[in-house]
């Protein structure tokens, strides 16, 4: 008897990037836990600001709890993805260091650059030459489970950020809210993953929509932004894609008047606008206009409105829709979601 035919995804996701993404509330649901040592020896007082540092994935997590702040928070939240600390650091001001790895060269230069501000820290990472930098020096250091690409661990990442910024006291964000938010995207893995058919599927059919295209993405600024720039940053690594994001307002007023030229280009585009019921009102009204403007431009408009009560919510169930649609491009482009060999290219350039 002949063996199985090994499926498309079993074929191109040998690294299991699906599994990852279908584990998205599971890690979510672990975030108090990992900071639980860290939180032991920081104590719960209000910064003046918190900082992240990070790069690509293990940044992206800062970019959720910052729109969260804004709109919510008692304090701002600043995320940099640098090799140098702002100059108005003080030792007022909280500092969080994300890399995943341990490894990431801009955090780390940007780590020992910063501790000489004497502001309160602590790491967030596998291990690595950051964690162990961080132990030498007293700081205190919220381990991740290691095994995973840094893309595809931001539900530990944001999970543990939240519960440390909870105890900071610059969110609310406790373990309830955690768990209610990883109720909700139980609830986007149910609809979405691997086993649920096509037709049943939307993120499967929207992946079917934009293959061969270029992808925009656009979220309002105090909204969905920071998961339109994790859209963007799933298609190009998973996919293999080109996409970029765009907050609004701000690209109606230079961005809008592009989509003129190349016109050959034109005609590839498809444009996916994140919507959040509690855009505001003005912001609301552009993205309408915008359906309008790019349509009559015969540009692919798609609408994707986040749902719920919670706004931390709604932040991490689009970003795991986001997830899903990046993993079947992938399958739909023929490449491993998983490898990065522009950015392993890089990464061995910079080391000669």
């Amino acid at each position: 008897m002949k063996p199985p035919p090994r499926t498309r995804a079993r074929v191109l996701d040998p690294s299991g990037m699906g599994e990852r993404i279908e584990g998205w509330a599971g890690q979510l649901r672990a975030g108090p836990r990992l900071a639980s040592p860290a939180l032991a020896s920081l104590a719960p007082v209000r910064p003046r600001r918190l900082v992240l540092f990070g790069m690509g994935g293990s940044a992206i997590a800062g970019d959720l709890l910052r729109v969260l702040a804004d709109r919510e928070g008692s304090v701002p939240v600043h995320v940099v993805r640098h090799y140098e600390p702002p100059a108005w650091i003080t030792p007022e001001d909280f500092l969080v260091f994300s890399s995943y790895s341990g490894e990431t060269e801009e955090t780390l230069a940007a780590y020992r650059a910063a501790r000489r501000s004497e502001a309160r820290a602590c790491v967030l990472s596998t291990g690595g030459s950051l964690a162990a930098r961080a132990r030498h020096d007293g700081v205190p250091v919220a381990l991740l489970p290691a095994g995973h690409p840094p893309r595809a661990a931001l539900g530990y990442s944001i999970s543990t950020l939240l519960a440390i910024a909870h105890h900071v006291g610059v969110v609310d964000a406790g373990e309830r809210r955690i768990e209610a938010a990883a109720a909700a995207v139980d609830g986007v893995v149910s609809a979405s993953r691997r086993s649920v058919v096509q037709s049943r599927n939307s993120a499967k059919r929207l992946a079917i929509r934009i293959a061969g295209r270029v992808l925009l993405v656009i979220g309002g600024e105090r909204t969905l932004a920071p998961v339109a720039l994790r859209w963007k940053g799933q298609l190009n690594e998973n996919a293999k894609q080109l996409a970029w994001a765009s907050p609004l307002p701000e690209m109606n007023h230079n961005e809008v008047d592009s989509f003129a030229n190349p016109k050959a280009a034109l005609g590839r585009l498809t444009v996916a606008l994140l919507r959040d019921p509690e855009d505001h009102p003005r912001v609301a009204r552009r993205f309408e206009w915008l359906a309008t403007y790019f349509r009559r431009r015969r540009i692919r408009v798609e609408t994707i409105t986040a749902t719920g009560s919670d706004p931390l919510a709604r932040l991490l169930t689009c970003v795991t829709l986001g997830d899903f649609v990046s993993y079947y491009a992938a399958l739909r482009n023929g490449v491993d979601p998983s490898a990065l060999p522009g950015v392993e290219a890089l990464k061995k350039a910079l080391r000669t």
